[in-house]
Parts: C-alpha cells; sequence; structure tokens
C-alpha cells in the first residue's frame, strides 16, 4: 500500500519485519497491520508482505524512526530488537522500543537482555507472559473475519472439497511445514488408523518441506503407502497464493493442529473462523483456545493414541461434527477477532506514547 508524504509525516508507529523466513509472526503481522491502519497511523517494512500492508522501505523506515516525534518501534523478534536499541542509545532516534513474546519457554539470555531494554512488553498468551521476569500485557491473537469465513452451507463445504477432484465426501487438513515439532507425524500415525475405518474421509498435508526435513517427509510418505492409503492422504505442498489458504479451510470439515511445539497457534483460529472444529494438542495458546466438548478436542503433545481416539470420534458423526463447527466460528466471533487484537495493542501503544508525553491521535 503506497503512502504519499503527508501519510509518511504522520506515522506514529513503525512494525518492522527484517526476516526472510515466513512464519506464524508474519502471518500475525499480515492480518494485524491493516486492521491497525484503519484507525492509526501504521507502517510496516517488508516488501514481501501483500500490498495490502501498508509499508515503506528499509530506508524510509530508518529516515522515519530518526525524526521526531516520537514513535513506536515495535518489533516481533530478536533482530529487530536489537536494531530499535541501536537505534535508540547508539544513534539517539526519538523510538519507543516495544515487543512482543509468544514463545512458551525460558527465553536466552542474549534475548531476555535484550527486552530488558524495551520500554514494554506483549506477550500473546498468559502462559508466554509466565516465561518473562517483566510484566507484559497479555493481547491474544485475532483472525480478520473478513478473510477467514465459513462457506454459505455444508454443502457448499462438501462441494468445495469435491472441486479439489481428490476423491471422498470429507477432509481432514493440517496446515504447516512438515517437521517433527509440527507434529506431522502424529497426524500420519493417526490417519493410517482412522481412514480405514472412514472410507468416505480423505486427508491433505498443506505445508512446505524443507531440505533438512525431506528424509521426514519420505518416511509419512512411505508409512501412507503401506497402509494403502496414497490415494486418500494427499501432500499438497506449499501454497504460494496466500488468497488460496481460506478457499482451503472452507474446503475441510476438519483441521488437527498436532504440533509437539507452538508459539501461540494462528491454525486452529484460521479454521475456526472458517467453521471447522479442531482437534489441538496442548502446545501454543490452544488449551487457551479450544473448549473439548464444545468447538473441538484437545489432546497431549506427540501421542498418537488419543489423537487417533480424538479423530475417530470427531468424524464418527457429521452432524455432530457440523454443530461443533458452529460453536467454533461462534467462539471466534466472540473472542479472538482481529479488531479484538487490535484494540489491545493500541491500549498498549496509548500507555507508552502518554508515559512519553505524546498523546496518539487516531485516523479520521
Amino acid at each position: 500500500m503506497a503512502l504519499d508524504k503527508p501519510c509518511l509525516d504522520a506515522v506514529r508507529i513503525l512494525a518492522p519485519r527484517f526476516s526472510k523466513r515466513f512464519s506464524g509472526i508474519t502471518t500475525s503481522m499480515i492480518a494485524v497491520v491493516p486492521e491497525q491502519a484503519k484507525r492509526l497511523p501504521i507502517v510496516a517494512c517488508d516488501p514481501s508482505l501483500p500490498a495490502r500492508v501498508p509499508q515503506v522501505s528499509t530506508w524510509e523506515l530508518l529516515r522515519l524512526a530518526r525524526r521526531g516525534p516520537w514513535r513506536i518501534w515495535h518489533a516481533r523478534r530478536n533482530k529487530e530488537m536489537l536494531i530499535g536499541l541501536i537505534l535508540r542509545y547508539v544513534f539517539r532516534f526519538p523510538i519507543i522500543l516495544l515487543w512482543t513474546s509468544a514463545a512458551l519457554r525460558r527465553h536466552s539470555w542474549l534475548t531476555r537482555f535484550y527486552y530488558h531494554h524495551m520500554d514494554g512488553l506483549i506477550a500473546t498468551t498468559a502462559k508466554a507472559a509466565g516465561f518473562l521476569d517483566r510484566p507484559a500485557k497479555v493481547v491474544r491473537h485475532g483472525v480478520d473475519t473478513e478473510i477467514f469465513f465459513p462457506p454459505a452451507s455444508e454443502e457448499e463445504r462438501q462441494h468445495n472439497w469435491r472441486e479439489k477432484g481428490l476423491g471422498g465426501d470429507y477432509c481432514i487438513g493440517v496446515f504447516g511445514r512438515v517437521r517433527p515439532s509440527k507434529g506431522t507425524d502424529v497426524y500420519i500415525d493417526a490417519l493410517c488408523q482412522v481412514l480405514p475405518q472412514r472410507p468416505e474421509w480423505h486427508a491433505v498435508v498443506i505445508g512446505d518441506t524443507l531440505p533438512q526435513h525431506q528424509a521426514f517427509e519420505k518416511g509419512l510418505r512411505d508409512k501412507v503407502r503401506e497402509a494403502g492409503l496414497t490415494d486418500r492422504i494427499h501432500f499438497i505442498g506449499k501454497v504460494e497464493d496466500f488468497a488460496e489458504i481460506p478457499r482451503w479451510y472452507r474446503s475441510l470439515s476438519l483441521v488437527v493442529c498436532p504440533s509437539r511445539e507452538e508459539g501461540f497457534g494462528l491454525t486452529s483460529l484460521e479454521a475456526m473462523a472458517s467453521g471447522c472444529p479442531v482437534v489441538v494438542s496442548e502446545a501454543g495458546a490452544y488449551p487457551e483456545i479450544v473448549t473439548p466438548g464444545r468447538d473441538g478436542w484437545v489432546v497431549p503433545c506427540g501421542e498418537t493414541g488419543p489423537m487417533t481416539e480424538a479423530i475417530a470420534a470427531a468424524t464418527a458423526d457429521v452432524d455432530e461434527l457440523r454443530a461443533r463447527g458452529r460453536e467454533a466460528q461462534a467462539t471466534v466471533s466472540r473472542d479472538f477477532t482481529i479488531a479484538r487484537e487490535a484494540d489491545g495493542i493500541e491500549a498498549v501503544y496509548r500507555e507508552l506514547f502518554e508515559r512519553f508525553g505524546q498523546p496518539l491521535e487516531t485516523k479520521g
């Protein structure tokens, strides 16, 4: 989104991204920054982000950071914290340093050093806040329900799936890179036990496989072949066009999030907003999002038995599954919208600006 000079001069919040790796952090920025931009003067920095995200070049970002008045530098990674610290304390740029943490582990000494010099902290879950040794405001991620929404009817969902031309009446899906930490093996092992009992069901694995995990993926394909399910478990690979991801959700009847490790877990929210109930592990924010018996199932991390039982229960009764899908959508609409996330972040911005004696004005 191109910005003219008057708009640039009004910018008060800088959202740098200096990583080439597409991750959950990137996904959350793509969702929340356009929502923030509806009411706040904010820009991101990364030409690889979609055009709907207001953004500037690195040099323009640094030029804005160098000039007054005070601007917030909202970091989400170590590299962005480090650059912010250099700009603030070495070059004396008038920037207010804010960091968002999603990690569910004690941070390294270097990360702790960085965040102890931030002016404010945000944690994406109460659990993540518990791993910080400084107070943080908890602001949970949200999802854009104008992008992720259910089909008009369950018949349309089935039609969407059949249009994929992969066979079957219903489909289970998993999203994310194919690697051990994402629990793709737990998912495949469970499917190999459940699908022979569910002839109308197929499954997909949607996500990239890095070179170091090619052997891992080959092992999964071998398991599928040995189970005689090659024509029912489909490895889709990376979906290059982000706009295709919501369409995939609207063709699936169940989404599985089997991670052994997770920062937050936006996949569950995207699925639920699309009317898909979820089977999730206890990683990340999943236990704070999903209510067992209402909108999904929660199972221990890395355990095939409970995962198998949950998928078997989910696919046993399509009408019950659809009812949970409606509850899942209601959960997101009530508690996890992108507007709710933007509100929480804005409250932190205002508190920081007030501390520095410069109130934040909204657009319009």
